[in-house]
């Protein structure tokens, strides 16, 4: 019985070395990459239909919510216009609480959020954003105390 149950414990142990491997490689592809938004927006090919984390300034107008980042503020001539499409019930969360209570100010928001970047199929919204990035998770959330495009 010891020997039987011995020989148990020896091939659980190498079935474990053998597949942890396989399992920490498959864990690692269903992380969000965190990247720079002007990486994103300069090459948004690259990006199109990513799950991202990204470090961004949100933005409300009359019409819809945008996004940039604080390094590539769009401008004429510099088409990186962003629509930002929050997700169902992003005001249950504490971050989301303290986007909402920032935004009903009007102020714009310095935030970490994840979602999916979307650069073919646009114009995006009223405003006809040339991209849209849908959040899905809404990590941080601060007042921004900048001026937009500083």
């Amino acid at each position: 019985m010891t020997n039987s149950k011995n020989l148990g414990v020896c091939i659980d142990i190498l079935l474990l070395f053998l597949f942890a491997p396989l399992w920490a490689r498959g864990q690692a592809a269903t992380e969000t990459k965190k990247v720079d938004f002007c990486r994103v927006v300069a090459s948004p090919t690259d990006y199109d239909r990513q799950t991202l984390s990204v470090e961004v300034i949100l933005w409300p107008s009359e019409h819809s919510l945008s996004l940039y980042g604080a390094a590539c503020v769009p401008k004429e001539g510099y088409n990186v216009t962003t629509q930002a499409a929050l997700p169902e019930k992003w005001e249950s969360s504490p971050n989301g609480k303290k986007l909402s209570e920032i935004l009903k100010r009007h102020r714009s928001a310095k935030v970490e959020v994840v979602g999916i970047f979307e650069s073919n199929g646009g114009p995006y919204g009223p405003d006809v954003a040339r991209f849209r990035f849908s959040i899905s998770q809404i990590k941080s959330a601060s007042e921004n105390k900048a001026r937009k495009g500083g």
